[in-house]
């Protein structure tokens, strides 16, 4: 009898690695290179495209009308490629409907493989939908994709604005190439992440991590009241993570160091960021605080928070390319753009590093610096750095973005992070 159960397991599993070996293999495909480019076009596009809907969405009292055409959903997709390295994202508007594709690849040695998806939105009798999509060589009918998709933004969008979207999605008309969406006297849908997305990152229960922010600002505050003139991103950092290391313990020191670094964000590069460390602490619990300087700059003490909160908020590549794309549309000087300024990019790339490794830093690397060394131990020299380069200028010098010139530049910002004083140890520094 036990023989029996012991065979029988045994080719149920052997059976179920087959099907799993299978599944793979009709999911994914051999891996296709990128053909995509980007331009500071696309990004300025891309920004503009997302930054009316929302506010033709939220408008109150108007007939909402939406209109995309296939040079603003390049640029969607062009973005959201680069946004994501390892995604590509296309989509093609015709007469009869409209086709998305997207394929990733996986981060695998052997077999280097990938997932390929697409599907075609069409006009129906129930409104405009899903008609069929197709995981790898798995085809998906539209009773089965529209569900999936109406999960999807019931996930991540909150209610009522995701059964809003869901209904004016359905309303989705091609008109002379152009995707149409239009609903008379609509009520404004503002959009807004789900709460279980939408919640405090890196913090323990809401009412502590809340105190420990708010006594952290209270700390911020009482540091400028005692010195009024002081403008220095780093010095404030530096009292602020000393304090975190007297109020700590070996155990709980991580999380003292992201409520510090909570508190700088917010005090110093956007109030709103209190909502994102805990959505209980309002606006006007925010002490008022001085613009502060990075490397004597202020805009390089705001590249360097933003990027710190995207890192924390999501992961060191997209806060990477969200920086990136920043610097790319600055590049449209048509637009208004300053140029593509790599000292900006330095403080981006630093803020994430800094957001990244701040767990791993010790009291003892810590106490080894004052308010005038910590500057240089957390953003490195950007004096050579180029700036103000127009996307003719990068074509031309550094073979444009995704070109040798620029790749040299953008490894020599990391070579210069990673040799940062703060993020070596003791052994190391004596070594160098």
């Amino acid at each position: 009898m036990l023989n029996r159960l012991s065979r029988y397991f045994l080719r149920s599993v052997v059976l179920l690695a087959v099907l799993a070996v299978a599944l793979f293999f009709l999911i994914t495909s051999k891996p296709v290179l990128s053909q995509r480019t980007i331009e500071a076009s696309d990004v300025t596009t891309a920004q503009r495209v997302l930054s009316d809907t929302v506010q033709h969405l939220a408008q109150p009292g108007s007939n909402i009308k939406l209109i995309f055409d296939q040079t603003q959903l390049d640029a969607l997709m062009n973005v959201a490629s680069y946004a994501l390295p390892q995604v590509e994202f296309s989509g093609v508007l015709n007469p009869f409907g409209v086709a998305l594709h997207g394929q990733a690849n996986l981060p695998l040695s052997w077999p280097r493989r990938g997932i390929q998806t697409s599907c075609l939105f069409m006009p129906s009798d129930k409104g405009f939908a899903i008609e069929h999509c197709k995981l790898g060589a798995i085809k998906l009918p539209g009773w089965v994709a529209n569900p999936l998709l109406r999960l999807m933004v019931r996930t991540v969008i909150a209610t009522p604005a995701d059964q809003q979207l869901l209904a004016l999605f359905a309303r989705g008309e091609l008109i002379n190439n152009r995707l149409h969406f239009e609903a008379a006297n609509a009520s404004p849908i503002k959009l807004s992440l789900h709460p279980q997305i939408h919640r405090p990152f890196g913090f323990g229960p809401a009412q502590s991590a809340a105190a420990d922010v708010e006594f952290y600002l209270q700390q911020l505050k009482q540091l400028q009241r005692q010195h009024k003139r002081e403008r220095r991103l780093a010095f404030f950092a530096h009292k602020l993570l000393l304090v975190a290391i007297n109020r700590s313990d070996n155990s709980d020191l991580e999380t003292e160091y992201k409520n510090a670094l909570w508190a700088l964000a917010v005090a110093f590069a956007n109030k709103r960021f209190i909502y994102y460390a805990n959505p209980d602490v309002k606006l006007h619990q925010v002490p008022n605080m001085p613009p502060m300087l990075l490397n004597g700059r202020r805009d390089l003490s705001l590249h360097f928070l933003y990027s710190a909160v995207l890192q924390m908020l999501g992961n060191t590549q997209l806060s990477q390319q969200i920086g990136n794309l920043k610097e790319i549309m600055d590049a449209d000087r048509d637009s208004g753009g300053s140029g593509f300024s790599f000292v900006d990019l330095a403080a981006d790339r630093a803020g994430t590093h800094f957001a990244e490794h701040l767990a791993s830093v010790t009291p003892q690397q810590l106490n080894q610096f004052n308010s005038l060394t910590f500057e240089q131990a957390i953003m490195p020299p950007t004096q050579d750095l180029p700036e103000g380069l127009t996307e003719q200028q990068l074509q031309q010098q550094l073979g444009g973005y995704n070109g040798t010139g620029f790749k040299q530049l953008e490894q020599e910002i990391a070579r210069r992070i990673n040799a940062l004083t703060l993020y070596n140890s003791q052994q190391e520094l004596a070594a160098n």
